[in-house]
C-alpha cells in the first residue's frame, strides 16, 4: 500500500510539474495591433562588442514571453524544445512591450528545420500579458456583417441552407460511399 501510494504521488508531483510551463490562459485584448516586426532592420544585441541596455520593463516582457513559449529548464530536451533555439525582437510602444518568437534557423543544425513555430505577444510594462498569438493564428477576427436592426446578417440567397459549403450546387456522392466501400 505504501509502494502504491508513494507511486502515485509521484506521477502526481510529475503531472504538476510539467503542466507548470505550459502557456496560462489569458484573457485577450482582441483590440490590440500587433507592429510590423519586420518593417525595419533590428540591432543585434551583442554584435560588435557595443554595449546596450534593456530597461526592467522590457527584461521582464521578454522572461515572461520566453518562459511561456518554452519552459525554461531545457535539460534534456530537443534543439527546438529550448529557449536558446530561438530569436527574440521586441519593440516598446507607449505602456506594451510587443515581442516576437522565432526559430533562429541556424540553432539546430544539423537537424530538421523549423519552419513556422513562433508567437508574437502584447505585455503591458506591469507584466501582463495582454495577447498571444502564435504563427497562423489571424491577428484579428472580421466583424461579422449585420442589418440595420443589429442582427447577424444571412446569406443573401434562400435556396442556400445557412451552413452549405458546396455554395448550393448539389454534389453527387462519391459511388464508393453507396457501395459500402467495396
Amino acid at each position: 500500500m505504501r509502494g502504491l501510494l508513494l507511486a502515485a504521488a509521484m506521477v502526481l508531483f510529475s503531472c504538476v510539474r510539467s503542466q507548470s510551463w505550459r502557456p496560462a490562459p489569458i484573457e485577450e485584448d482582441t483590440s490590440i495591433v500587433f507592429p510590423n516586426f519586420s518593417e525595419r532592420e533590428a540591432m543585434q544585441a551583442g554584435a560588435g562588442g557595443q554595449p546596450y541596455e534593456l530597461d526592467g520593463a522590457v527584461l521582464r516582457a521578454l522572461a515572461i514571453a520566453a518562459d511561456d513559449f518554452q519552459p525554461p529548464d531545457s535539460r534534456g530536451r530537443s534543439c527546438w524544445n529550448r529557449q536558446e533555439s530561438y530569436r527574440y525582437r521586441f519593440i516598446k510602444q507607449g505602456d506594451i512591450i510587443f515581442v516576437e518568437i522565432s526559430a533562429d534557423s541556424d540553432a539546430c543544425k544539423p537537424g530538421p528545420r523549423m519552419l513556422d513555430g513562433g508567437v508574437k505577444y502584447a505585455i503591458s510594462s506591469d507584466g501582463r500579458v495582454l495577447q498571444r498569438l502564435f504563427d497562423g493564428e489571424p491577428e484579428a477576427l472580421p466583424a461579422p456583417e449585420v442589418t440595420d436592426a443589429g442582427l447577424p446578417k444571412t446569406p443573401s440567397d434562400p435556396a442556400i441552407p445557412l451552413g452549405d459549403t458546396t455554395w448550393g450546387e448539389p454534389q453527387p456522392l462519391p459511388p464508393q460511399w453507396l457501395d459500402g466501400g467495396m
